[in-house]
């Protein structure tokens, strides 16, 4: 009774990050992605995910504070993070990112700056969500259970 409880929170969880605005329709490919090959492929990309985009985001924030501000290196920076959390679905960090573009097409640095503020609560908000929602999965275990055919 308790893995099926497990099993309950894990469901309403990936609800709730469709619910909230957090993923989109690329989430449901990956997760189709990875019922055709590894049960762990979605926890391998969203990790990879997490393991690399902090370091963009850092890269981001340093590109914003040298003088004189280098408007390539940013773009850079932005279009790496967009095209990644646009691969796994991540639609809010995604839509901070469209915003920063934006500015920096402008050349409102101080916009940037401020989408940026944005584009690391997401990001950090969306990495909590998926710890716990992981960690419940794993907690839960497999939803389909072998069955014995003798």
């Amino acid at each position: 009774m308790v893995i099926k409880s497990l099993h309950l929170q894990v469901q309403e969880i990936r609800q709730s990050f469709f619910d909230e605005g957090y993923l989109n329709c690329q989430y449901t490919q990956l997760e189709a992605l990875a019922k055709d090959t590894n049960s762990n492929f979605i926890i391998e990309v969203i990790t990879l995910y997490f393991r690399d985009s902090p370091n963009v985001i850092a890269a981001l924030e340093h590109e914003l504070e040298r003088e004189p501000i280098e408007v390539p290196m940013i773009t850079k920076c932005i279009l790496r993070l967009e095209s990644s959390s646009a691969s796994i679905g991540a639609i809010k960090v995604y839509k901070e990112l469209k915003k920063a573009y934006k500015f920096i097409q402008d050349g409102n640095i101080e916009g940037i700056k401020s989408a940026l503020r944005d584009i690391k609560k997401e990001h950090s908000e969306l990495r909590t969500k998926f710890e716990t929602y992981f960690q419940l999965m794993r907690q839960a275990g497999p939803t389909d259970v072998a069955v014995n055919s003798s």
